[in-house]
């Protein structure tokens, strides 16, 4: 084999190793991204006025202590004793009386937060999107901004 030869091969070997370094480094990287964004906490809250408690969980939802209004309840058609809001933090419902059974799904279809919820005012943190809050056997569109 000649000099010319063995240098184009090492040539092609070296830009071949090149190309799949910068391949796994570039999947690396994406991963890395993704699993740190899946860590972050959802724990934000830009109002300090409100008081939240922790003796409410319920696989997501939060029972909180709001003696402020939450701005305007829109109320849940055909469950005349559950109400729910949206803010910029997340979604409340509030329940005046009774056990419902209340699911919160996002866009793709997957569960987020549910329970079976007695009276109160519950609080899950959310995204801007928009989600799926079904109460007991009716579901509603409900829009994070």
């Amino acid at each position: 084999m000649s000099l010319n030869n063995r240098l184009y091969t090492v040539n092609i070997f070296i830009t071949m190793l090149m190309k799949r370094l910068i391949t796994l480094l570039f999947l690396f990287f994406m991963l890395t991204g993704l699993f740190a964004q899946n860590s972050r906490s959802e724990n934000r809250s830009s109002n300090h006025n409100r008081i939240h408690r922790n003796d409410g969980i319920q696989s997501g939802w939060l029972k909180v202590d709001n003696d402020e209004s939450l701005g305007s309840n829109v109320p849940a058609s055909g469950n005349e004793n559950v109400s729910y809001n949206s803010t910029s933090e997340g979604i409340y419902v509030i329940i005046s009386s009774g056990i419902n059974i209340v699911k919160l799904y996002a866009l793709t279809g997957q569960l987020i937060s549910n329970g079976d919820l007695t009276q109160g005012h519950y609080f899950t943190p959310t995204r801007r999107g928009i989600y799926f809050l079904k109460i007991n056997n009716r579901t509603y569109k409900v829009i994070c901004k």
